[in-house]
């Protein structure tokens, strides 16, 4: 039975991780300037530096770029 459980929940928290992986390549392509606009500038390594953020936080950016909302 907690092996059952500890399977489930490993997957869920795959396919969590697997959508903000997703997300992130379509939010540094074109959804971080609708938040921020001084990001168009930005180098490489502040990309790579918001990537665990970004895929840890995907739902909470995605209500963001639907609403328009500067942080």
């Amino acid at each position: 039975m907690t092996e059952t459980v500890a399977t489930i929940f490993l997957i869920a928290l795959a396919i969590y991780v697997l959508l903000g992986l997703f997300f992130y390549a379509f939010f540094i392509k074109s959804g971080v300037h609708k938040i921020d606009s001084g990001v168009k500038e930005a180098p490489i390594f502040m990309k790579v530096l918001i990537l665990p953020g970004t895929v840890a936080l995907w739902p909470i950016l995605l209500k963001k770029i639907r609403k328009g909302e500067a942080s």
